[in-house]
């Protein structure tokens, strides 16, 4: 994301070591991904996006390109856009080569859920287990580099097979 736009966090909704809240979501081809399904199963990272213009495709894109790093760290990614108005034709055009799914909460009840009101855009890591370890809550880009998701879910994998 670009680093000209200041960043601005916000106080999380969220607290640290609790369960994540689930949801299940459509993907842009139709089917319906839920975030507990990936429970016991890898590390998560899942990112919110009011949108998916150049800044958050080129986010997506740098994610893709490390996408091997972060599943040999124990992780997967689950990335979820919230405009209305966002057509799942439209983003799968230009998201087709994600190995990730990208999944539409137009009327934002599992954006809202995880994001305070004041922030469009956040990240959160959670474990194998679905518990909360990291998270920014953003009104404005740059979201964490893709390097720090890598090193989360090294250091969980590693708590995890203790």
């Amino acid at each position: 994301m670009s680093t000209t736009t200041p960043v601005s966090t916000t106080t999380p909704r969220l607290e640290i070591r609790r369960p994540a809240p689930t949801f299940t979501l459509t993907d842009l081809h139709g089917t319906s991904v839920s975030r507990q399904a990936h429970r016991g199963r890898r590390h998560l990272a899942i990112l919110f996006f009011p949108g998916v213009d150049l800044a958050a495709r080129e986010y997506l894109h740098d994610l893709r390109d490390r996408y091997a790093a972060l599943r040999e760290a124990g992780g997967d990614v689950i990335a979820v856009v919230s405009d209305s108005a966002a057509s799942a034709e439209g983003l799968a055009a230009a998201l087709e080569d994600l190995p990730f799914p990208v999944l539409l909460d137009p009327e934002r009840k599992a954006t809202a859920s995880y994001l305070p009101d004041d922030a469009p855009f956040g990240l959160f890591i959670l474990d194998r287990y679905g518990a909360l370890h990291a998270q920014w809550a953003l009104t404005a880009p740059p979201l964490p580099a893709v390097d720090e998701i890598v090193e989360w879910f090294t250091v969980l994998d590693n708590q995890c097979s203790l």
